[in-house]
């Protein structure tokens, strides 16, 4: 994440990866959607209003893992948190003050 809340997804159209037109994977980060080892609509419904298949716990799931190059896991997982920002107390300068 850049600061501004804007994450980008795990891949993108022009990637390698063979995604599917609707994969959750050309449209969220990686934390936000689960892969699975095969199409089911009776396990990963298909939301016609968005597009996407769900889990039960109502995560986006991906349901080709061979064509983003992931291991199926049904649970998408945890986000890896941004490294903290340095203060400017934290801050090391470059130059001195004269005087110092």
């Amino acid at each position: 994440m850049d600061g501004s809340g804007f994450e980008p997804p795990f891949t993108d159209p022009e990637s390698d990866h063979r995604c599917c037109g609707i994969c959750p994977a050309l449209r969220l980060p990686r934390h936000r959607f689960a892969v699975a080892d095969r199409p089911s609509n009776a396990a990963w419904p298909f939301n016609e209003k968005d597009g996407l298949r769900y889990t039960r716990d109502e995560v986006p799931v991906c349901v080709h893992p061979d064509r983003v190059g992931l291991a199926p896991e049904l649970m998408a997982p945890p986000r890896v948190p941004d490294p903290p920002a340095l203060s400017p107390a934290t801050r090391h300068r470059w130059w001195r003050r004269k005087g110092t």
